[in-house]
């Protein structure tokens, strides 16, 4: 999936600022052919060790997707 591609990685911040993570996982659901949600890590060197654990943001908090994610609100931890 290349839009998957493009996306893992990316660092996700808040309209504030403040740097949430980076963007491990998206969940899709492919019958409805639709973007559900990301899954950000807090981008340490842990992050890439094979666990997909992170913070769940459903894609409707997204604003724009550009160098950056960023969210329209703020996301407490």
């Amino acid at each position: 999936m290349r839009v998957k591609e493009e996306i893992i990685g990316k660092e996700v911040v808040d309209i504030s600022g403040n740097v949430i993570g980076r963007i491990k996982d998206m969940d899709v659901n492919f019958e409805k052919q639709k973007l559900e949600s990301f899954i950000v890590g807090d981008g340490g060197i842990f992050d890439n060790l094979g666990s997909v654990k992170g913070q769940l943001i459903p894609y409707h908090y997204i604003k724009t997707i550009g160098d950056k994610v960023l969210l329209k609100n703020m996301i407490k931890p």
